[in-house]
């Protein structure tokens, strides 16, 4: 199989430093889950006597369709990142996660500080194990034979050539 073509890699030779960064990344899920729901409940179904985050009708719907499509993206990154295709859109999801949590457990009028303190560690700990070697070479290797570069290190000792413009 040529290099050119990149088939799916083996999902048992994974590294663990791209399940962790994976499942550190989840943390923020069910809050979008649940956010995105209860905004759009705001905007579309129930007449609240005064919106959460913004001052219309409208402007709840729309935060509540606001966080549907990051919670797509941050799951489409999490898969990327997953199938070894790329780290870019992860890193974003996870950046843009980090901040709106530091924003927000700043900010004195968002209340309790406990989950934004816990969405900022996971996203921060995604990052630092993504950007791990093992990560690296998971995500910058070519895919042969269904298997990624991780797990011909580990049975041949050698380290995986790093491919140009992937990462």
């Amino acid at each position: 199989m040529s290099q050119s073509h990149r088939s799916e890699p083996d999902p048992d030779q994974t590294p663990g430093v791209v399940i962790g960064a994976v499942a550190a990344a989840t943390v923020v899920v069910p809050f979008l889950i649940v956010y995105a729901l209860l905004f759009i409940a705001h905007g579309v179904f129930v007449t609240p006597e005064q919106p959460d985050i913004t001052d219309s009708r409208h402007g709840e719907a729309l935060a509540g369709l606001i966080a549907v499509i990051f919670l797509v993206f941050v799951v489409w990154g999490m898969s990327r990142m997953l199938n070894g295709s790329n780290r870019i859109v992860f890193w974003l999801g996870q950046v843009a996660t980090a901040a709106t949590a530091l924003y927000l457990l700043l900010d004195d009028a968002s209340g309790q500080r406990q989950i934004p303190a816990v969405v900022l560690l996971a996203s921060l700990l995604a990052l630092g194990l993504s950007v791990l070697p093992p990560a690296t070479r998971w995500v910058r290797g070519p895919v042969e034979n269904g298997r990624s570069p991780a797990a011909s290190t580990v049975e041949t000792g050698e380290t995986a050539a790093p491919v140009a413009g992937q990462g």
